[in-house]
């Protein structure tokens, strides 16, 4: 094709078949704002005045281009340029999208994915694409609101999909609607005067944002932008308005979702340089072995990450002397074990709450150590009351990637763990910590251990075992050092994300062979990025549009990270996961990120 090209060819074919060429659009005027951005249709791009159809066809031959580049290559004044890109994205016709810091434009032809989708069963598409009310309902936001109160605000709700890298809301842009997240990823970052943009947080579907400007009437502070294809529900400010006025669960569940954006915010304020990982142990009784344990967990770390480790407890650390073989009223101070760790032996501050102290007694850490190893004294002897967890280690335990109930066998130590356990549930975030349970059979040999299968390790009886000052990693009892490997291995790994895979090509070619491949593909993908993956195996049937039902073998792919992970990395998975979905010819890709399932 000469003056032609691939974008004419489909405008003549559609125009064939659909018999509507001579339809008019109006002209689109630079301050005219349609309510909801919807796509080019190619019969749209006759009706175009000169300048957007020049516009559109050019950009159209391209994924995206600079305003420099545009400028540069049209026959129109700059300043006109500027003009018909305005008056394109107005129409959401054309899309703004941000890549590292530079805006790019891009077209943006009308069509999405069906909910008939080929290669997805119908299971897993009612997970990913609910009807409106169904989703609402399984808001936190909205939870506890009577069905027909739900379908109200469903009737109220404005849809808008936007296309990967494309931008939804500026900073600075002001504050008109409250943005629930239905499908797809969002990526919050912080535009600089110097380009660089700083990545702040993605959000997932059934997450909330604009909560922070409506409620406070300023200005949008940061940049939304897609991640993947994303579908997103918008309930204008009046209307929200509205909501809070009348219904006091909305207000507390706003109130809550403020409260997490306030401390995650704050928590990346004063977040130092290296990236900190908090290990908590706690003795359910005395003699449990809690030390034993989180000395052995702070020579793996130290081995595993050669990241600097410590190893503490607290509130009262009396036992720390014995694993450096020093007087029991050794000074405060920090010590070096000579398996490669430090052990602190922290002052008593008179004075201080104890709440405070524990948010002193963190910070220091914090400020010197990668890996930090807290083993907790508050059992439930101590407090029954607050169902083992006192007022002292409430603090330390909501910052705790991971939590480690350490128990004798016996039947009484056995029914602590579940109020322990009860307890944590009302502490600890799951999309941050991970809690384990270790049975430690240390001078009850031979003892069965009560519910057995519900502790995740079991550490057997140990006849010998080093001094605690000449203990190191290859010289511990293979079941403690390898309980202390795998619970190092998992530390601050709060996160899941997994990359289904198919076994066809297109809808149901059988192709064992380039199945194999892209599974071995995707497996070395994921764990070089996070350091390990696993593969599992799933079955689905599903009808067709064009093949009526479908069996097919689906692999799934996992890997456990860490949050600083996921945010690091997760552009580069969806990236993979659309060449993937190109080489397999699917019309659409699931991606699970913490056990959120989304189309790619």
């Amino acid at each position: 094709m000469s003056d032609t090209d691939d974008l004419d060819a489909l405008v003549s074919s559609t125009r064939g078949r659909s018999g509507k060429a001579g339809r008019r659009l109006p002209s689109l005027d630079p301050t005219s704002k349609l309510a909801e951005p919807r796509g080019l249709n190619p019969l749209d791009i006759l009706s175009l005045p000169p300048a957007q159809r020049e516009l559109v066809n050019w950009l159209a031959r391209r994924k995206q281009a600079r305003l420099g580049e545009i400028q540069q290559a049209l026959t129109q004044d700059p300043e006109q340029v500027e003009r018909t890109l305005s008056a394109l994205q107005e129409a959401g016709y054309v899309h703004p999208v941000l890549l590292e810091g530079d805006i790019f434009y891009s077209v943006v032809f009308r069509g999405t994915v069906s909910r008939a989708g080929r290669g997805l069963g119908r299971d897993i598409w009612n997970l990913i694409d609910p009807d409106n009310i169904s989703f609402l309902e399984q808001m936190s936001l909205f939870h506890g609101l009577p069905r027909p109160e739900i379908e109200a605000i469903a009737d109220k709700l404005e849809e808008r999909h936007y296309a990967r890298n494309q931008v939804i809301l500026w900073q600075g842009d002001p504050a008109e609607y409250l943005y629930l997240i239905k499908r797809g990823m969002v990526e919050i970052t912080r535009l600089c005067a110097t380009g660089h943009a700083e990545k702040l947080a993605y959000l997932k579907p059934g997450d909330v944002m604009g909560e922070v400007s409506l409620v406070t009437g300023t200005s949008c502070t940061a940049t939304a932008t897609a991640l993947s294809q994303a579908h997103l529900l918008l309930i204008k400010r009046e209307d929200f308005d509205g909501l809070l006025a009348h219904h006091s669960s909305i207000a507390i569940g706003l109130a809550r979702i403020l409260g997490q954006r306030l401390s995650s915010t704050t928590a990346r304020l004063s977040r130092r340089a290296v990236e900190t990982h908090l290990c908590v142990l706690i003795g359910v009784r005395r003699g449990a072995g809690c030390t034993t344990l989180g000395a052995a967990i702070a020579l793996a770390l130290a081995q595993m990450t050669q990241g600097q480790t410590v190893y503490t407890e607290y509130p009262t650390p009396a036992p720390l002397p014995v694993l450096l073989s020093l007087a029991r009223d050794a000074p405060a101070g920090v010590y070096h074990h000579p398996g490669g760790y430090d052990v602190l032996i922290s002052r008593d501050e008179p004075g201080w709450p104890p709440n405070v102290r524990a948010t002193l007694v963190l910070d220091q850490l914090r400020d010197c150590y990668a890996n930090i190893v807290v083993g907790l004294l508050e059992g439930m002897e101590q407090s029954p009351s607050l169902g083992g967890i006192g007022e002292k280690s409430a603090y330390l335990l909501e910052q705790a990637d991971q939590v480690i109930l350490v128990t004798p066998p016996d039947q009484a130590s056995w029914g602590c763990v579940g109020e322990l356990s009860a307890r944590l549930k009302t502490m600890l975030r799951p999309d941050k910590s991970s809690q384990f349970t270790v049975v430690n059979r240390a001078s009850q040999p031979g003892e069965v251990t009560p519910a057995a299968g519900r502790a995740e390790f079991d550490i057997p009886f140990l006849a010998s075992l080093p001094s605690p000052a000449e203990q190191r990693l290859d010289n511990l009892p293979g079941p403690l050092a390898q309980a202390a490997q795998a619970l190092a291995n998992r530390l601050g790994r709060t996160c899941q994300i997994g990359v289904y895979v198919p076994t066809t090509i297109g809808v149901n070619q059988s192709a064992d062979t380039s199945a194999s491949l892209a599974l071995r593909e995707t497996l070395a993908f994921m764990g070089q990025l996070f350091g390990g993956a696993t593969s599992n195996q799933a079955q689905g049937i599903w009808g067709s549009e064009s093949a009526d039902l479908v069996s097919e073998t689906i692999y799934i792919v996992k890997s456990y990270v860490t949050q600083c992970d996921l945010d690091r990395h997760l552009p580069a998975v969806i990236e993979y996961v659309e060449s993937l979905k190109d080489e397999l010819k699917q019309e659409a890709m699931a991606l699970e990120v913490n056990q959120k399932l989304m189309l790619i």
